[in-house]
């Protein structure tokens, strides 16, 4: 009996002890709350309540500028290029000269042409005098030969003698008719020299390569002293209608439609422009899940096919808080805001940032809508000052 009595004093009865305090039902109790924090500082500093902004809800997509209409400007000639006159990026007028290509193989061509029509011209001149001798000929022989027939019927003269001036007559005859068909050899030489020196001419002009409409130069595919070919192209002009031409995610294809109206800015230019989408493709690209819409930009010098830019698109709206830049203290790598409470003591507050919009900064977390913080002069407030 008396050992149990000691193991019970002396073992147990100090164990519970020890239980109970360990678990704090010995020490005071102190009430669930806030605990009374000393001011360290009273600062008289700007606050603002933070309050959800609407915001345009938009999609920024990678794009290009590119002509309305591409021209790859060529020759029908086959020559050396002597001579360009612009370079990729200038603007060229319809009609202006691009290059000059070396025509004088048809120059010669011309040339021979030329100088065969003035042969020709006078063989017909020679013929057409020896026509009318010929003609004048035959006249004489036919007016001889009716006077030998009456002179034969009258048994004046032999039938010898009227079949040698019938004779006669018919070599005058042929004269002409030789001399008549040697003039329309000449008239069928005539038109084939004329043809040639048509084409040759034609040709030629190939050598002088000139702007099909206003635009600009987007490639110089040669340069002086390369072989120009008949079909291969020399430039490939753009006109002044430009397009941005973009490749939109497959999930807005029921939120982008033709006529709406975005923005594109243009890295090169530094300029945002107002376009509207005036093409879009209704089907989906299976390599990478997007469709093309394309914008009309308006005319800008500036503006040249193959700039780089961003396409943005409006898609809705949705709420964001944000705050003055001023508002935000950097803490090392990390962000953070002075929250003031309904004491108006400021405590020091890490946020996660996002996107700049507007000259104010986004609070992805951290703030929620009708906290007080200090909105400026952050680095002249503490950790549990009084700033109001």
């Amino acid at each position: 009996m008396g050992s149990v009595i000691r193991f019970f004093l002396f073992f147990v009865v100090p164990i519970a002890v020890f239980i109970l305090w360990i678990g704090g039902y010995l020490s005071p109790r102190v009430e669930p709350g806030y605990a009374e924090e000393e001011v360290k500082e009273v600062v008289k500093l700007p606050t603002m309540v933070v309050k959800p902004t609407k915001i345009e809800e938009s999609y920024q997509i990678d794009g290009s500028v590119m002509s309305n209409n591409n021209a790859k400007v060529a020759t029908k000639l086959m020559a050396k290029i002597l001579k360009i006159n612009v370079k990729e990026g200038d603007y060229v007028k319809k009609g202006q000269l691009l290059a000059v290509l070396d025509d004088s193989e048809i120059q010669q061509n011309i040339k021979e042409a030329k100088a065969g029509l003035e042969e020709l011209a006078k063989a017909r001149e020679e013929a057409l005098s020896g026509l009318k001798g010929a003609e004048a000929a035959y006249q004489f022989a036919k007016r001889t030969y009716e006077r030998f027939q009456n002179l034969y019927k009258e048994n004046a003269v032999s039938k010898q003698q009227l079949e040698e001036i019938e004779t006669k007559m018919i070599g005058a005859k042929a004269q002409v008719d030789a001399i008549k068909a040697k003039l329309k050899q000449l008239d069928a030489k005539e038109k084939q020299v004329k043809a040639k020196l048509k084409y040759a001419q034609i040709m030629q002009g190939y050598a002088y390569v000139k702007a099909p409409f206003d635009g600009v130069v987007i490639k110089k595919m040669n340069d002086v002293g390369d072989m120009a070919a008949p079909g291969m192209p020399i430039f490939i002009i753009g006109d002044k209608n430009l397009k941005f031409m973009s490749m939109v995610d497959e999930s807005l294809i029921n939120k982008v439609n033709v006529g709406d109206t975005v923005e594109v800015h243009i890295d090169t230019v530094g300029k945002t422009y107002t376009a509207q989408i005036v093409e879009k493709s209704n089907s989906i690209d299976p390599m990478n899940r997007t469709f093309t819409v394309k914008a009309k930009l308006p005319q800008d010098e500036a503006l040249k096919p193959g700039m780089y830019g961003k396409l943005k698109i409006k898609i809705g709206e949705e709420e964001k808080i944000l705050i003055p830049k001023s508002a935000v203290l950097k803490w090392g790598q990390l962000d953070a805001v002075f929250v003031v409470d309904k004491e108006g003591i400021a405590h020091l507050t890490f946020v996660k940032l996002g996107d700049e919009i507007d000259g104010k900064v986004e609070v992805i977390s951290g703030l929620k809508p009708g906290m007080e913080i200090v909105a400026s002069d952050v680095a002249k407030a503490c950790d549990g000052c009084k700033v109001r």
